[in-house]
């Protein structure tokens, strides 16, 4: 592999997983990449090898590589659309593996969600050929922001009436409307049929993003109510020792008006 960009490890944070970082674990993703996506997708992120207090990143390509916020506003448009695009579809199989029944699998969705996060990559290209930096808080959503297009809308044709004279015995000729993709196929993960537990699991976890703050109030009147229906029983030990000591100092009372 060859060094194609260059920067100081002490201007990043690294990110945590588990008891080591993120950046640590290149290989085994690497591997996890190849097995169920293909080599095309190890690609897509640059190896980093810290030396000296400076990362530096390698990929098998052999030129140097730029920032894509220091080419043109075409070139970025372009390499951003590809990255959208692989970003997209690898999002649903990361939602399929957090929501998996196997603690490696949501692990997985753990590790691949931190790498493949718009906020904390870095697209190196070098107008076609493009690659990532990741396993570090750059904070570079800004940079990696695409902006949507937004098709415009189908003005109603109304067609007036033409007179043309009768075609006896000929048949329509019919267009065959050609659709292009640019579906390009990889090996990725079959999306796993969902369950009626995930989708519970799914509404749960929305309810509790959205009324978490009624669900606190309620947690916090009922702990008020028991509160106060323990202090008001009589059986209190407190309350019945503070009758106690009443009855006492009105017997007291009484005994000492009696004897004057």
């Amino acid at each position: 592999m060859n060094a194609v960009y260059v920067i100081n490890a002490s201007d990043y944070k690294p990110i945590s997983l588990g008891d080591s970082y993120l950046y640590q674990q290149y290989d085994k993703i690497a591997s996890f990449l190849a097995t169920n996506y293909g080599q095309e997708y190890v690609r897509l992120l640059a190896k980093p090898v810290i030396i000296n207090n400076q990362i530096n990143w390698h990929t098998d390509y052999d030129q140097p590589l730029s920032r894509i916020g220091d080419l043109s506003n075409e070139i970025q448009e372009r390499i951003k659309t590809d990255y959208w695009r692989i970003k997209n579809k690898l999002d649903k199989d990361i939602e399929e593996l957090e929501f998996s029944r196997t603690t490696e699998k949501r692990n997985w969705g753990n590790i691949l969600k931190q790498i493949f996060n718009d906020e904390n990559n870095v697209i190196l290209t070098d107008g076609n050929y493009w690659c990532l930096l990741w396993g570090w808080k750059f904070m570079n959503k800004k940079e990696n922001f695409l902006a949507p297009v937004f098709q415009p809308e189908e003005k109603e044709i109304v067609e007036e009436p033409v007179e043309t004279s009768p075609i006896v015995d000929q048949e329509p000729e019919i267009e065959e409307e050609v659709i292009e993709s640019n579906f390009v196929p990889v090996n990725h993960i079959a999306p796993r049929k969902r369950s009626f537990w995930y989708g519970l699991k799914r509404a749960l976890r929305n309810f509790v993003y959205r009324y978490w703050g009624l669900l606190f109030f309620i947690l916090l009147c009922l702990l008020l109510f028991c509160l106060m229906q323990k202090c008001t029983r009589e059986e209190c030990p407190e309350i019945f020792e503070l009758n106690n000591q009443l009855d006492s100092l009105n017997s007291e009372i009484s005994r000492r008006c009696i004897e004057v």
